[in-house]
């Protein structure tokens, strides 16, 4: 049985416990590309709205985001990848992260954002029209895409050897401390929560990485308090 992977990428309804109104996928073998909105049963906040552009009206009278009807692969594949998963509902499938990647992949690069990354790979004026698109789950799903294919190359594997791609992303180190702030210095699971909350939802251009510990210690709480 072939091993499948899909390059994914979310649009959310908020910043805190946030909900699918985007979902964009594309097939590492076939490169085939889906993409659907749905309605989160709440309302979209305003910030949010300002990163990606999707209103209530958007995904008025559409269905909400069903996990069961979702064509999973064997991995999903994406730029902080842990976020698009959890926004899902966190399905049984292995995880590999092009953040991760590309710090391993191309360690000469000195920012990894999304669109940075494209930036630094084909250069600006050729990325402009791509990284145009950023904050849509298609056209993020796009440039995660052209990156996995480009970490794979430096790496000296195959695109479809999820294995080596997974193990490489999953050993990479992942941020443990605050790199700036007030708190500069202090450990991401010793910060105070409110102001772990502030950052996700008044900063939008965190470094992935840093994006990902804040989810994940949002997460973690989450699970204690249950």
């Amino acid at each position: 049985m072939t091993t499948t992977a899909l390059v994914i990428d979310t649009e959310t309804d908020q910043g805190r416990n946030p909900r699918p109104i985007q979902v964009a996928t594309i097939e590492v073998h076939t490169g085939h590309e889906w993409m659907s909105y749905f309605n989160s049963g709440r309302p979209i906040s305003p910030f949010v709205t300002k990163i990606h552009g999707i209103t209530d009206e958007d995904v008025e009278g559409l269905d909400s985001f069903d996990l069961e009807k979702f064509e999973l692969s064997d991995y999903l594949i994406g730029h902080n990848v842990r976020f698009d998963w959890g926004v899902i509902g966190r399905p049984k499938v292995k995880l590999i992260c092009t953040v991760r990647l590309a710090r391993v992949a191309f360690p000469e690069w000195h920012r990894y954002s999304q669109s940075l990354c494209i930036e630094q790979l084909i250069g600006k004026e050729e990325a402009a029209e791509m990284t145009a698109a950023a904050h849509d789950a298609l056209g993020d799903a796009r440039m995660c895409y052209l990156l996995y294919k480009a970490c794979c190359e430096r790496l000296g594997f195959d695109v479809s050897d999820f294995e080596a791609a997974h193990k490489i992303s999953n050993t990479a180190k992942p941020i443990t401390k605050m790199p700036f702030g007030k708190h500069k210095g202090k450990r991401i699971d010793q910060l105070p929560m409110p102001y772990v909350t502030w950052m996700l939802a008044n900063i939008p251009n965190l470094n992935p990485s840093l994006y990902s510990a804040l989810q994940k210690r949002i997460t973690e709480d989450l699970a204690a308090s249950e």
